[in-house]
């Protein structure tokens, strides 16, 4: 009963509100990254574009990374090269350094290559009209260091450690051939190993740096977790999950190493790897489908935040997420279907004002809902109470103005009239005149009816007499008409009606007139 009673005064609210949609080139997008400053969005994938040649058939050509201004959404100048032989863009992550130069953005590929862009702002207004004294920039971005590791297997995932050193980055990889590795990229853009190892049985599909520097992987098939030491990739810890990973997140401010909670969407209807992020410092958990939509679960409660449309159906196997300032932003793809575009949905949620935990639903306080409860039943109680003073005092006052009423109601009359003209209200609000008159006219037009008819007779038989006729007929005839005169005179004797009336002439005799 009381969490009935709580539920009238609980509301839902749709916290994340969609930004932009975006239509990219034709393929699978692989990758989403939104830079640490959120001023930037990066994607890759098999991407591809049509390009017209002269004198052939449309061609189609890798288009590698792509970046997008979040504010403008204009995409932004990404020079890079041979990045159609380098292979589909598999993951993508920003990387800031401590001495407060601009962000780098990183990305692997399917044949094993890592590749550094550094972004940089440039002057614009000499090759725009506008005002000298106009600031114009605009970001581009600017290859600037690209190496092969290993093999040449394809690098699966990788991350950048922010608690690094303020002279170098530290950077880890996992590769599709088993092999996990740290790299530093120094203040000359240059890559240095600090360990490589290969794994037995596991081909990371996950990694993440620890605050003590250690490195975690997450198994793909095998579903192990492990911990590797940072400075030598020594096995701290192994812990297997019993089933196949299809992407991991770590969220750094926790200590637990261990299973604490399962989040729960509905039937699968594709097994396929789908990405999953934390978001909102933490205190959410986003992860994708195979029905077209993004799921955000509180992580404290395990229970449904709420759901985010990408599309109608299909795939939404990227994720991206960024909170700053208060605001958390989240960045789904989807691949394309034949030869459509795959498509980009950006959410923000303005989770700053809210403290503690977050809720799905905004819930009144129990001293509010107590307060609120109290004030209905006064309502209540003052309405009871004057409905009861009317009915003790006035009770007689209503019968009898109700029996009226049904009284007055049974003796009314209905009159049915054919004329177009007629009007309803008019005639039923004066009923009792209206009857006397029709009974006056139809008792006129009924006299003036037999007046009719017997005046027909009469001149019948006047008519019938001047032909010529013997003595016989003409007193016949003249016995009809007095026998009419008379029976109708008697008529109106014996009922006088309104409109005729009885007088004598000169000579004495009775004449009736209408």
């Amino acid at each position: 009963m009381f969490s009935f009673i709580s539920s009238l005064f609980t509301k839902s609210k749709r916290h994340f509100q969609h930004q932009t949609r975006i239509s990219t080139y034709g393929g699978s997008i692989h990758a989403l990254a939104i830079s640490n400053d959120g001023q930037a969005l990066a994607c890759g994938g098999n991407l591809t574009r049509i390009l017209l040649c002269e004198g052939a058939d449309r061609q189609a050509g890798t288009e590698g990374i792509k970046i997008w201004d979040i504010k403008s959404w204009k995409e932004l100048t990404c020079s890079t090269h041979h990045h159609e032989s380098r292979g589909t863009v598999s993951c993508t992550v920003w990387v800031t350094t401590r001495l407060g130069m601009a962000e780098i953005l990183c990305y692997g590929t399917g044949l094993g290559y890592i590749v550094f862009l550094f972004r940089s702002h440039i002057d614009v207004r000499a090759s725009l009209i506008v005002e000298p004294s106009a600031n114009i920039q605009q970001m581009q971005f600017q290859e600037t260091c690209a190496r092969r590791l290993g093999s040449g297997f394809e690098i699966t995932c990788m991350v950048w450690d922010s608690t690094s050193s303020e002279m170098t980055t530290r950077i880890a990889v996992g590769m599709r051939d088993k092999i996990v590795q740290v790299l530093v990229l120094n203040t000359n853009s240059q890559l240095q190993a600090v360990f490589s190892v290969r794994l037995d049985n596991t081909v990371p599909k996950s990694v993440a740096f620890a605050d003590n520097g250690c490195v975690y992987v997450f198994g793909l098939y095998d579903g192990n977790f492990i911990k590797l030491r940072g400075d030598d990739s020594a096995v701290v810890k192994e812990h297997s999950c019993q089933s196949v990973i299809g992407h991991a997140a770590v969220n750094q401010k926790r200590g637990d190493e261990e299973p604490i909670r399962t989040f729960v969407t509905v039937a699968l209807s594709v097994s396929v790897p789908k990405q999953v992020a934390f978001g909102a410092e933490g205190r959410m958990i986003i992860g994708g489908s195979d029905h077209g939509s993004v799921y955000a679960f509180e992580r404290k409660s395990g229970k449904l935040f709420e759901t985010l449309c990408h599309s109608n159906t299909g795939l939404v196997q990227t994720i991206a997420t960024r909170a700053l300032n208060g605001c958390c932003t989240v960045a789904s793809a989807s691949p394309a279907l034949g030869r459509g575009k795959a498509t980009i949905n950006l959410w923000v949620y303005n989770y700053g004002t809210v403290k503690g935990p977050l809720t799905s639903e905004e819930s009144w306080p129990m001293s509010r809902m107590v307060t609120f409860m109290f004030k209905i039943l006064v309502h209540f109680g003052a309405l009871a109470v004057i409905i009861c003073f009317l009915i003790t005092n006035y009770f007689d006052t209503v019968v009898t103005w109700s029996g009226g009423l049904a009284q007055h109601m049974t003796t009314m009359r209905v009159f049915t009239f054919s004329d177009k003209n007629f009007r309803g209200p008019k005639v039923l609000n004066e009923v009792p005149e209206a009857h006397q008159q029709v009974v006056k006219q139809s008792s006129i037009l009924t006299l003036h009816e037999l007046a009719g008819k017997l005046i027909e007779v009469i001149r019948e038989a006047n008519k019938d007499l001047d032909v010529g006729e013997d003595i016989h007929d003409m007193v016949r005839h003249e016995e009809i008409s007095a026998e009419a005169k008379r029976v109708f005179f008697d008529a109106v004797k014996e009922k006088p009606v309104s409109g005729a009336w009885m007088r004598h002439d000169d000579l004495g005799k009775e004449v009736l007139y209408l």
